[in-house]
């Protein structure tokens, strides 16, 4: 038997295996397999209405991915608008953005999203165990202390309530305390009906609604120089039209963490785990552009829970659900996901070199930097990794004059690299960009191996080359961080891990390529193009 036959037999088992599995736990899971296991699921859908008049255009906010919430099932459908989702999760604000369809006339509308939430009874909230770009990790120096809409923290009437409520306390945690009580128990709940006081409204009236107590809470706590925000979200609870929920977190640098508070529900120090976050700030989860009597409703709808433990369960029903990946922990579960997710970089690699024709410095470099760049939210942060890469391949040319040991100039590079880093990072927080969110996962190595790799081929070669493959390089990386970014390929292969043998099986196939390549047709297209040339023996035969 060839090795070509064997490879085909191979990839040919492996196809039918997982699709066979596939389909197996399909038929036997049913719904379930699109349910996360456990009590806490809901399903949340959100109707909107209203009346183009002429390309009409809306908004729609999605609850954030969390530690404490998972969002799964996401489906959006409207005859009128086309919905565009947001092809990758965002640490603030998820928002799905909604079209005029062509061809459609003005008029009427709606709008429909469904999606199915898992919500946890806590989350951490060590600042420790959140990333630079993480809702939950420190404020930035000054962030969340200034003024914002409804709620004047400079106010004198502000202030002096701040400074009477506070007087004789000096923890923090005290202080935060204290301004919360007097808002829980001295601000008077009014309904949701109409637009919400202000801050200052909200004081002298001793009356506001869910809002306007966050907004009065948040200028207290801002006052009395504590960073604090408003939580927009939704109350999970089984019933029709449920209304818009506003709470407030507040940073307590001494114990490092954020602490939240709801006044209207008098919850201090933590909120009900059916407390749904879809950002931070007083924010509309609706709103639309060229349309009027613009209408939205929650619907909110508690699942059965999936029991793994349930006697009417088969045992391959119960044997599927505890191997659910859906069961790990959230550390684990991203870790998994990065572990799936890198055999489709992998299989991208092969497509874009043996099949395509591209080359890349090193071979799974492409992979590791396209997965640390999967966020599209990150993707500048490709460009970024261009520019430092550039700039150690400049430091690399002074280098080659000292005539340094391979390990010991890898090693400065490294050093070298790490003090641009360092300046860059001290740079932006001077003039209040974010820098971390873009360089906090970049592969190091990776990048000094490739910043040597580009000066050996700029020597090997030309320095016209070394760009071409640093190109080629990047343009893999760029396709690998669109398709890994789409969330419900995530999901999919959460749900069938089975599908790795559908990829082990392309991987095969094309390891026995070894016909033209799409890079080698277009270079010798005109060769290919030219008629045979006839050998003189075949003219004497033919005559």
């Amino acid at each position: 038997m060839s090795r070509t036959t064997l490879c085909i037999l191979t990839a040919a088992g492996l196809v039918l295996a997982s699709l066979a599995l596939m389909v197996l736990r399909h038929q036997v899971m049913g719904e379930a397999l699109y349910r996360s296991p456990g009590a806490g699921v809901w399903k949340v859908t959100l109707a909107v209405r209203g009346i183009s008049l002429g390309d009409a255009r809306i908004a729609t906010a999605i609850p954030l991915d969390l530690d404490r919430q998972k969002v799964d099932n996401e489906i959006y459908k409207s005859e009128q608008l086309f919905p565009k989702a947001p092809p990758a999760k965002h640490p603030e604000r998820r928002v799905v953005l909604w079209s005029q369809r062509g061809g459609i006339a003005n008029g009427p509308f709606r709008a429909r999203c469904e999606y199915h939430v898992s919500v946890m009874a806590h989350h951490p909230t060590t600042v420790i165990s959140h990333t630079a770009n993480d809702p939950y990790a420190a404020p930035r120096p000054g962030e969340y202390l200034g003024n914002e809409s409804g709620a004047a923290v400079n106010d004198t009437e502000i202030s002096a309530a701040a400074r009477q409520l506070t007087a004789d306390l000096e923890n923090q945690h005290d202080i935060v305390e204290a301004l919360y009580r007097f808002v829980a128990k001295e601000i008077k709940n009014d309904p949701v009906d109409g637009p919400s006081a202000t801050a200052l409204e909200c004081l002298r009236g001793r009356h506001g609604d869910r809002l306007a107590q966050s907004r009065l809470l948040l200028a207290l706590l801002r006052n009395r120089g504590i960073p604090a925000r408003l939580v927009t979200g939704l109350v999970l609870a089984n019933g029709s039209e449920q209304p818009q929920h506003y709470w407030v977190e507040a940073w307590l640098s001494t114990y490092g963490h954020w602490l939240p508070m709801c006044p209207f529900y008098q919850h201090f120090g933590h909120v009900p785990s059916t407390y749904l976050i879809f950002g931070f700030g007083a924010k509309p989860l609706v709103r639309g552009q060229h349309v009027k009597d613009l209408e939205s409703a929650f619907l909110v709808e508690r699942l059965p829970a999936v029991d793994g433990n349930a006697a009417e369960l088969s045992p391959l029903q119960r044997a599927f659900l505890h191997l659910s990946l859906f069961n790990l922990p959230p550390a684990e579960r991203r870790l998994v996901e990065i572990l799936l997710l890198l055999p489709i970089a992998a299989l991208i690699i092969c497509i874009f070199r043996n099949v395509i024709g591209l080359s890349s410095f090193g071979t799974f470099a492409p992979a590791l930097i396209g997965l640390a760049f999967h966020d599209l939210h990150s993707m500048p942060g490709i460009f970024v990794f261009v520019t430092i890469l550039l700039i150690g391949w400049l430091m690399r040319r002074v280098l080659d004059r000292y005539h340094l040991l391979h390990v010991p100039r890898v090693a400065t590079m490294l050093t070298l690299i790490m003090i641009v880093l360092i300046a860059a990072v001290v740079a932006a927080n001077i003039y209040g960009a974010a820098t971390t969110r873009y360089i906090s996962l970049f592969p190091m190595i990776i990048l000094c191996g490739m910043v040597e790799r580009f000066w050996t081929l700029e020597m090997e070669d030309s320095t016209g080359a070394s760009f071409r493959t640093l190109f080629q390089t990047m343009l893999m990386a760029t396709v690998i961080a669109l398709v890994l970014s789409s969330t419900k390929l995530v999901q999919h292969m959460l749900r069938f891990p089975e599908t790795l043998g559908l990829i082990m099986a392309a991987q095969l196939l094309i390891g026995r390529y070894t016909g033209y390549r799409l890079m080698e047709l277009l270079r010798f297209r005109e060769f290919l193009n030219q008629p045979p040339e006839q050998h003189p023996w075949a003219l004497d035969s033919e005559l």
